[in-house]
């Protein structure tokens, strides 16, 4: 069978109304009603949510290793502490990369001389339509102090590439979010390397 040329326009739901239930300071529970393309009409509950930002911030530690600047910090819903990038919610008409660079800002007091877009992907679009947008950032430099929210507890540390590439999805870095982020690294870092010929430095 011709896979590229198969018509899957019957797999497709069209929206038929759509009702918020509950909202919440993150994201609203809406009761949705869609209708098949055979017709069929079916209830799902979505959840409405700004988009996500991760920004992976690179630096060299004293020994010159490559690291990268992680924050650590205690997750209600895993009750466990985890080292993911720093990231977090795009404000309402904020520019995604806007919003990590603020998210740099605010978690660790540092600045970026150079940002480079990553890498976008739906976090899980069987119930939810955002999309959480990866960003790389060089040239850091300490320019405050952190600026958290009201309930925001973070520290901020150096961690090895090669601790990440080796325990990524283990132990504290088990966010999903946070290996897509790495995924979206890697392959920037590939083709980053792949376009200069060689390794580079961060």
């Amino acid at each position: 069978m011709n896979w590229e040329n198969k018509d899957y326009r019957h797999l497709v739901w069209t929206e038929v109304s759509r009702e918020k239930v509950f909202a919440t300071p993150i994201f609203d529970v809406c009761a949705v009603q869609r209708k098949s393309g055979a017709g069929k009409t079916a209830s799902f509950t979505l959840l409405e949510c700004g988009d996500w930002v991760n920004i992976v911030p690179l630096v060299k530690n004293d020994a010159g290793e490559d690291c990268f600047l992680m924050v650590r910090q205690y997750r209600q819903g895993s009750q466990a502490l985890t080292l993911e990038f720093p990231g977090g919610l795009v404000d309402r008409g904020e520019d995604p990369q806007t919003a990590a660079l603020r998210e740099l800002r605010e978690e660790t007091g540092y600045e970026a001389a150079d940002v480079f877009f990553a890498g976008r992907i739906s976090p899980n679009p069987a119930f939810m339509a955002n999309r959480c947008h990866t960003f790389v950032a060089s040239g850091l430099r300490k320019t405050s102090a952190q600026a958290l929210d009201e309930n925001e507890l973070v520290d901020y540390e150096l961690v090895p590439e090669t601790e990440l590439e080796k325990n990524m999805g283990l132990g504290l870095y088990d966010h999903a979010i946070m290996a897509v982020a790495y995924f979206w690294y890697s392959r920037w870092k590939k083709t980053r390397n792949a376009c200069s010929g060689g390794e580079e430095n961060h």
